[in-house]
C-alpha cells in the first residue's frame, strides 16, 4: 500500500458508491484502487470516483489502472470518473 495515498469510500445509496481518491497515484495506487472497485462492484452498480484530492498521477499507474478500468466498465458496472483529472482517466 502507498504510504502517501488513500481511498475514502462512501455509499450514497443502496445503488451508487463514491469514492475519493487522496495522494499520489502510482503503480501500487492503482492495485488498491482496482481492489476497491472489484469490491464496490459487488455491492452496488455505480460507482462515482473523484480525483480532486489527488497531488500527482504517474503514468505507471494509468498503464496499470486503465486497461482493468475499461475492462470493468464493460464488464460490471457503470464507472465515472469526476474531478480535476477525469480527462487523464477518460482513456478507458
Amino acid at each position: 500500500m502507498a504510504l502517501n495515498f488513500r481511498i475514502a469510500s462512501k455509499e450514497l445509496n443502496n445503488q451508487c458508491t463514491a469514492l475519493k481518491l487522496f495522494g499520489d497515484f502510482d503503480g501500487s495506487s492503482a492495485w488498491e484502487l482496482i481492489n476497491a472497485l472489484d469490491e464496490n462492484t459487488r455491492e452496488t452498480g455505480q460507482i462515482a470516483i473523484n480525483t480532486d484530492g489527488l497531488r500527482a498521477i504517474h503514468a505507471f499507474g494509468l498503464d496499470v489502472f486503465l486497461p482493468i478500468l475499461s475492462k470493468l466498465k464493460k464488464t460490471r458496472a457503470n464507472i465515472q470518473v469526476t474531478g480535476r483529472f477525469r480527462e487523464v482517466f477518460q482513456d478507458a
